[in-house]
């Protein structure tokens, strides 16, 4: 499948520490799931080149008209129908922000599944990118099965890596605290495992997180144990497209002070406030080039 693309930056998007489940082989190709399907991902230049392959242990590419991903879901998944233009003029009126604009441009905010957002934020508190990939890694191997891919020329024949689809709420419901554990998820075992509970039974309902206001869908996702501001903040962003959330951790926390509390001390709810009063709607999007912008060392 072939997508043309205006204003996206597929290798920005998929690096930036917003999703955990894309992985990027000897040949530059992108490869992970999109719902429960296989892909890999290629941009060349304003075209997204795409091949999705059919859940299972088999190599199977879904050929181009079948019930594969249409391309209706890709635009959505990448959210590439997002007019960027608000945000980019955020960008010129503030000399701090431009950097972002001239090295990041076309990186956009990933319309995530949503209780994968919530599952991988929860096992994101206190972790780096790559344990938190472990992690993920080790909840699939053990819940999913993988859909394989085929090897690129790089490897030698037959070490194509599968891609698995991450577990739903109810597989890891099922269960125990120990065998998370045993996963590496420490002491955030409890929190996933009581959180694949309640979504589990519907205790948690996304439609009413969806149509409920920023402030009090953040609320609602507080109630969950191990459920803080940054896990509530990033899961509203990246799988509600709450675009007024901000979530704030080391990396944001850090680049906020040097660029506009002259380094003074401040908290990280000042800086959240600052945030969504300066930038509104669009704050979200600010903290993912912020995030992405500071791990990268362009501001």
């Amino acid at each position: 499948m072939q997508i043309q693309v205006d204003d996206f930056n597929l290798e920005a998007t998929l690096d930036s520490g917003q999703v955990f489940g894309f992985v990027k082989n000897g040949e530059g190709i992108y490869e992970g799931a999109i719902g429960n399907i296989a892909v890999q991902i290629r941009q060349n230049g304003n075209q997204l080149d795409l091949t999705h392959f059919a859940p299972g242990r088999k190599i199977k590419q879904i050929p181009a008209n079948g019930n594969g991903l249409s391309e209706k879901t890709i635009r959505t998944y990448f959210d590439l129908d997002h007019d960027l233009a608000g945000l980019y003029g955020l960008f010129s009126q503030d000399e701090r922000l431009v950097p972002l604009y001239h090295q990041l441009r076309g990186l956009r905010v990933i319309r995530q599944d949503p209780w994968e957002a919530l599952a991988c934020f929860i096992i994101s508190s206190n972790n780096n990118i790559k344990r938190i990939q472990l992690i993920r890694r080790n909840l699939l191997s053990a819940f999913s099965t993988p859909s394989p891919l085929p090897s690129p020329p790089c490897r030698r024949r037959g070490e194509g890596e599968g891609v698995n689809v991450f577990p739903g709420a109810r597989a890891i419901a099922r269960s125990t605290e120990s065998e998370l554990r045993r996963l590496g998820l420490g002491y955030r075992a409890p929190f996933l495992l009581e959180a694949a509970k309640k979504v589990a039974v519907r205790r948690l309902s996304w439609d009413r997180i969806h149509k409920t206001s920023y402030s009090e869908s953040k609320a609602e996702l507080m109630k969950f144990p191990g459920v803080g501001e940054k896990v509530a903040d990033c899961t509203l962003l990246f799988g509600f497209q709450k675009y007024e959330a901000f979530p704030v951790d080391v990396w944001i926390h850090r680049v906020m002070k040097k660029l506009y509390f002259r380094n003074r001390r401040v908290s990280e709810r000042k800086v959240q406030e600052f945030a969504q009063k300066r930038w509104g709607v669009n704050a979200g999007y600010v903290q993912q080039y912020l995030y992405h912008g500071a791990r990268r060392g362009i501001v």
